[in-house]
């Protein structure tokens, strides 16, 4: 007994190591597992007038989520419009949530409309249907100085900035004269406005770029061959209204800055595979990109350099696309792919993986793959995944919403029958 204990403390030692190396055992380097009401205590009493605001919620934080064995999913699109010719089924596309208020979201759907939720009660608040020849909205983007308009962009190159408080609930199509329409862009996949709500980005299936007015419509400027293949997403940075980065398939992201015209780009940088997306983080100290089949990477944004590989392992697939966005401003990061059933959430700073949410449709027995996912901007470890069914014949994209800091264990309200188990899956 006496001759086995050093070999076991040595391994005790080497686990604790290695698994320090790889993984966070609760959010924010955390080591320990806290009570919610220590936490809350020590906040109240002011302990140290070291301890920050931000120090207490990120303890809270890992103390609600050391407490979670399994996150609490909920799906938010099982509901049903009546239209004219009866019920109608949410057939969810893209969503966005709200920047300024905390229960909205906006949901466009593979039939062509529009419906902003009440993501907290499921109620719907506004619907835009399409009056025009009915296709998949693609994207989507709130105006953050007018908080009440929304740009929507639909597969059929369609371009429409409505204002919600102008569009009414109603079953039949509804249609606002304060709606703008722009010039149309073919083959359109992605819309993205400017820190001073002035101009919007739109790129797609195609090597375009435009920029558009967003008082008027009217394009301003259309730039051709910027990639050698097709520019899936563009993006502006959060703070400056004249920089923004595109993303190709080329294995290409791009710098770009309107002030230079833009003829050439202020750098660019090359992945391994095709290039999904890329955004800035909220600061835009960082983007974040992510490429075919789980190549996720954090650069710098002031010059491209590699700030961060986060390591994820390839499936060994050429359509296992991949999305990845920031979380808790800009502390985590959470990024999924559309052939596999789960959610990794990494920190941006260390790359260590903090938990991967695999998702089940125990209904029907079934996994749940990853379309898209976006966290919420006001709860921390609060996100949504646009999921696709598997085996369902009907209703196969939903939206559900994951809560890392609340256990499916402690209730199955509004579950809809789905799982989520959390595991340490590093490179997996």
């Amino acid at each position: 007994m006496t001759s086995e204990s050093p070999i076991k403390e040595v391994d005790m030692k080497t686990t604790k190591t290695v698994f320090s190396k790889y993984y966070e055992y609760l959010p924010y380097k955390r080591t320990h597992k806290e009570s919610i009401a220590n936490v809350l205590r020590f906040r109240e009493i002011g302990t140290s007038s070291r301890k920050s605001q931000c120090f207490y919620t990120r303890s809270l934080c890992a103390a609600k989520f050391g407490s979670s064995l399994e996150p609490l999913l909920y799906p938010i699109t099982n509901v049903s419009r009546r239209m004219k010719e009866g019920e109608k089924r949410l057939r969810p596309r893209q969503f966005e949530y709200h920047p300024c208020e905390n229960s909205l979201m906006a949901i466009g759907t593979l039939d062509g409309e529009v419906v902003v939720i009440n993501h907290e009660t499921g109620n719907i608040v506004s619907c835009i249907s399409p009056y025009w020849q009915m296709n998949s909205i693609l994207g989507l983007c709130w105006l953050a100085k007018h908080p009440s308009k929304l740009l929507v962009g639909s597969d059929n190159g369609s371009l429409r900035l409505y204002d919600i408080n102008h569009v009414q609930p109603k079953p039949e199509y509804s249609y606002s004269n304060s709606t703008v329409i722009f010039d149309d862009f073919e083959q359109l996949t992605s819309v993205h406005v400017n820190s001073m709500d002035d101009r919007c980005l739109t790129s797609g299936y195609s090597k375009k770029v435009a920029i558009y007015d967003i008082s008027t419509g009217q394009r301003l400027n259309m730039f051709t061959d910027l990639h050698s293949e097709p520019i899936n997403v563009a993006k502006f940075s959060n703070h400056s209204p004249n920089l923004f980065v595109t993303s190709s398939f080329d294995r290409y992201v791009k710098m770009w800055d309107l002030r230079q015209k833009p003829l050439q780009p202020c750098y660019t940088v090359k992945s391994s595979r095709g290039n999904v997306m890329v955004c800035f983080s909220p600061d835009d100290l960082y983007l974040l990109v992510s490429a075919v089949d789980n190549e996720v990477k954090q650069l710098l944004a002031a010059d491209g350099r590699l700030h961060m590989d986060f390591g994820i392992v390839s499936k060994g697939s050429d359509h296992n696309y991949t999305r990845s966005y920031y979380m808790n401003g800009r502390d985590y990061i959470i990024s999924g792919s559309c052939e596999e059933p789960v959610v990794r959430v990494c920190c941006a700073q260390t790359g260590r993986r903090l938990r991967d949410i695999s998702l089940e449709d125990s209904g029907q027995g079934s996994s749940i793959f990853v379309q898209s996912l976006r966290s919420d901007p006001f709860r921390h470890f609060h996100m949504a995944v646009l999921a696709a069914f598997v085996l369902r014949p009907t209703s196969k994209y939903e939206i559900i919403k994951v809560n890392l800091l609340s256990s499916s264990n402690s209730t199955k309200e509004n579950s809809g029958g789905l799982n989520a188990f959390s595991s340490y899956e590093k490179g997996g």
